[in-house]
This record gives structure tokens, sequence and C-alpha cells, in this order.
């Protein structure tokens, strides 16, 4: 069911309308029926539509006028024009406007049934458009090259889950990942380069290299590579299931084939560092880092070669990583305010951690965590002392068991999500004092705005328009003019003012408006309302 508001100035029109037109069959809610262009902006936002039917010319705002607005505030809600005029300008701001329907009065009942069945079919067409899955399937496809390598990117740099990582490989078309052993190689340009490549930047040299890695890899079945970075990666796996000697020997067989090749074609050389053989998705960013770390040891074994990690570091043990793929899931627990699952998050990491690690090694995984936390605090200006108090490093290393660390950064998470949410009250308290100051001061000028007001606060229209309603419970428009109506009636009460005087001094251009508000709002018009107080004073 589709949400719609009609507005025409003239009653009958409203009452035959709303009387006459069954909106549920044609699949639509009216939510609003108004009689001018300032009730239909209240409704608005109040809760937006889906369509808007309204008259052009309408007092106070006209049609035209409120379809500015809702381009502006409101882009997706449909526009149909009601008007009595067959005018070519009506026609063509129409068009400019992007309105869907520019209809010529009058108008019966069955003109707008047939209206809202076209309008139904285009909403409904829009809303299939956005679920169509040969059309999404279509884009995801043109865009698969970028998702596979957004994903191989996120085996080197994090730890992912095994059934994950396998159903992605399955989706993303990565038949030469689908495999249970891997190890990665990283190949860096080393620094002297033939003349052929002087002045060519190391983005095309970078190229050059990952397109002989990738087309040999995968011509082997051993795996592909991608460019991350400043650097070619090939991940390696081992899909035919041979035994580890004959792994051994083919990746070296690869590797030493893609480093002829690079300088036999391109006329330069790359050193080639690898990482261990691991057999999970899992542990892939293990081995790349190894692989990363061996390429340390070119300068003293020498360039133009390939470097095992396990041949220069044997006993190499990998230290636990509190990954990006972790700190954000834990952080965004933190400010969501999801106590619970900063628990659950906090007892995963440890439990996981704790398997595979000495208590020693846990402390400087537990103090990577606390940096974690204590640099986001930071970077989002909050003051870090608590924090540092509560992580601090000589209390760690004195710590002796699994629930002591535990417990210590649950309480530096806790401290953090209480801080970034004193924060967001603060800050929308402060946003929106300093939005009521603004209206107080400026509530006199008719050109007042949830445009102008967000934009002297330097915050988005739709962002200030929820969190002025969540911390003051109405709507900005209401709010004005709940503040404009306590004005007017202090000057009828204080002064000699005439209306159209007293409209001017609290923002409303045109005093017919002013007065049509003024009835609205206290049930009589300003001069009856005047007349009461004279009244009572004579009583007096």
């Amino acid at each position: 069911m589709y949400k719609l508001i009609f507005a025409d100035d003239e009653a009958l029109v409203r009452n035959n309308i709303s009387k006459l037109v069954q909106w549920e069959k044609c699949g639509f809610e009216l939510i609003g029926c108004c009689s001018n262009g300032h009730e239909l902006l209240e409704i608005v936002e109040k809760d937006p539509p889906d369509l808007v039917i309204t008259d052009i010319d309408m007092p106070f705002i006209s049609g035209i006028d409120v379809a500015r607005q809702l381009r502006r505030d409101y882009p997706t809600v449909k526009i149909i024009f009601l008007t009595g005029y067959d005018d070519f300008n009506y026609a063509q701001q129409a068009i400019d406007l992007n309105v869907e329907k520019y209809i010529l009065k009058p108008v019966t009942a069955r003109d707008l049934i047939d209206c809202l069945n076209e309008m139904k079919k285009i909403l409904d067409n829009e809303r299939l458009q956005r679920r169509n899955m040969a059309l999404l399937k279509n884009f995801y496809h043109q865009n698969i090259a970028m998702l596979q390598n957004s994903f191989i990117n996120s085996l080197l740099t994090s730890e992912v889950s095994d059934t994950e990582a396998a159903k992605k490989v399955e989706m993303l078309g990565l038949e030469h990942l689908a495999a249970r052993q891997f190890q990665v190689a990283v190949l860096m340009g080393d620094s002297s380069q033939s003349r052929e490549w002087e002045g060519e930047s190391n983005s095309l040299m970078n190229f050059a290299v990952w397109n002989i890695t990738k087309e040999i890899i995968e011509d082997r079945r051993m795996g592909t590579a991608i460019i991350s970075g400043e650097k070619v990666v090939a991940l390696l796996a081992n899909a035919n299931k041979v035994d580890k000697e004959k792994w051994r020997d083919d990746v070296l067989t690869v590797l030493e084939e893609i480093r002829a090749t690079i300088e036999k074609y391109l006329k330069f050389t790359v050193t080639i560092g690898v990482g261990n053989t691991y057999k999970s998705y899992g542990n892939i960013h293990k081995s790349y880092n190894e692989a990363v770390s061996s390429l340390g040891y070119c300068y003293v074994i020498g360039t133009n070669r390939i470097i095992f990690v396990n041949d220069i570091e044997p006993r190499r043990h990998n230290a636990l990583i509190f990954d990006k793929e972790k700190e954000l899931r834990l952080l965004s627990c933190i400010k969501s305010n999801d106590r619970d699952g900063i628990i659950r998050m906090v007892a995963s990491l440890m439990k996981d951690a704790s398997r595979r690690a000495s208590i020693e090694q846990l402390k400087n995984y537990v103090i990577s965590i606390i940096i974690c936390i204590i640099r986001e605090a930071e970077s989002i200006g909050l003051n870090t002392s608590e924090l540092q108090q509560l992580g601090d490093i000589r209390n760690i290393l004195d710590l002796n068991t699994v629930k002591q660390m535990q417990d210590v950064v649950l309480k530096l998470c806790f401290s953090l999500m209480e801080n970034i949410s004193q924060n967001r009250l603060n800050n929308c308290s402060v946003a929106i004092e300093k939005a009521k100051c603004f209206i107080h001061e400026n509530y006199s000028d008719s050109n007042i705005s949830v445009g102008v007001v967000s934009q002297y606060l330097n915050l988005s229209p739709s962002y200030f328009r929820a969190i002025f309603k969540k911390e003051t419970g109405t709507t900005f428009i209401n709010y004005l003019t709940e503040l404009r109506m306590k004005k007017a009636r202090d000057l009828i009460a204080s002064t000699n003012m005439k209306n159209y005087e007293i409209a001017e001094a609290v923002g409303y251009s045109d005093p017919y408006y002013f007065s049509y508000c003024f009835k609205k709002h206290f049930n009589m018009s300003p001069s009856e309302f005047r007349e009461s107080l004279e009244l009572r004073c004579r009583q007096i």
C-alpha cells in the first residue's frame, strides 16, 4: 500500500474526491487531505508519502513552491499537479520540477482512479526494478572482477570463516581457489630497471607483473593473482590435492617460471617472498604476512630470487593478530550501544585466542585490542585518559588468567561505549539547543526553514530533522509555528499593532496566512482574540 496526500483549496473538491475514490482498491492509503500548501508540508514532514496530488493555485504556499521544496528535501516523492488553467508556463514548470502528471480541472473520480492506477504501475515497476534479479545479476557480472579482488584482499588481511569463504569462492566463480591448502607469494620489483621502463610508473610495471603472474598460475590451475596496493600477490591453492613434497616442487617451479618470464620479457627483475602452507581460508592472512616478512631479507640474501620464509625463519610462529575485520565488528557493537554484543564478541575473541597462544602471547593480543580501542576514542575526539588508565599496559603484564584479561577488555569497551553514547547525546543536545537559539533569534524572518537552520549547524537536513524530532518531540515546522503563535499572542495582548504588522513581526509575509495559522492554533482569529482580551479587561 502506497501513501498519498491530496491537496486542494476547494472544500467541495476535497470532500467529493475523498468520499468517491476508493483509495485502498487503487493501492493507496490517503494519509492527508489538505486545503493549502502549508498543511501539506506539515504532513509530509511527519510522514513522507509516496505520492502527492496537489492543486497548483493554492493559498499561502503554491503547488509549484510545494513541489520545489519536495524535490529538494524528499526527492523520491512522486508529484501530480491539478490546475484549472491550461497555461504553458505552468506546464513548463511542472516539467522542470520532474512532475509525473499535469491534470486539468475539473477532475472526476474516474479521472483520478485512472491516474492512481497508472501511478501504481509506475511505483510497482520502480520497486520491481530495484529488486529485479536479472538486472542485479547483470550488474553483478559486470563487476565480478572488482568483487573477486575485494574478496581475495579480505583473505590476505584478516581471519575469515572457512564456511563463508567457501561460499564466496563458489559464488564469485573462483574455481582455482576451491581447495583446502593455500600458500601466498608476494612479488616485489627490484630497484634496477631497464631503459625500456625509464619514466614509466610503478603502477604500469605492477600491472605487467600481475598480468604474467595471473596467466601462468591460472593456466597451471594453481590459484590466481591480484594487485594489492603497491604489491602483486599470488594466492596459490592446492586444488589437485597433491602431497606436501610435490606441492613444494610445483610451487617452486611455477614461481621460477614467473620470475624468469618477467626477467626475459619485461627486462627487469622481481624478488618473490613465499609464506608457509596452511589448510584453511582463515589462515591465508598468516601466509601473506610471512611472505611480506621474507621479502625483508632480500638485501641480505640477494634480489631476483625466490625466498621461502621457512628457509630463513624455520622456528617462526605467527603472533595473534587483532585484524581489521575483528576491530570493525567490535567497534560496531560499541557504537551501536550493544552491551550483549560486546560481551559475546569479547568472549569469542578471547576463547579463540586462548586456544592458540600462551598466556604471554595473549597479553600482547590484549594490548593490541586496547590500542585499537584507545585509537578509535582519540580519532573521534574523546578524552582518552580514563581508557588509558583502564588499559594500563603495566597492569596487563601482571595478569595471569584469561578471565582477568577478558574483564579488562570488557571494562574498556563499556567505557568507550558510554563515552560515545554520552558524546552523541551531548552533540545532539548542543546542536538542538543551538537550533532553538537560532530559531528564537530569527523566527521573524519569513525565509527561515529546515535548510537554513541545518546549514547554520553544518548538518544535513534529514539528520537535523531526525534529531530535532527526537530531542523536542515535535517537528521543526510545528516548533516554529508554536513559537510564532506565542509571540503573536503576546504582541496582541501587549501592543496596539495591527494584524498585518504582527504578522510581519513574527515571520509571516502574508497576513491572511498568519490569520489562518492563528485561528487554527487558538480556534479564533487574531481580531477575535483581541476582542476577548478587551472584554475580559472590561469585566475586571
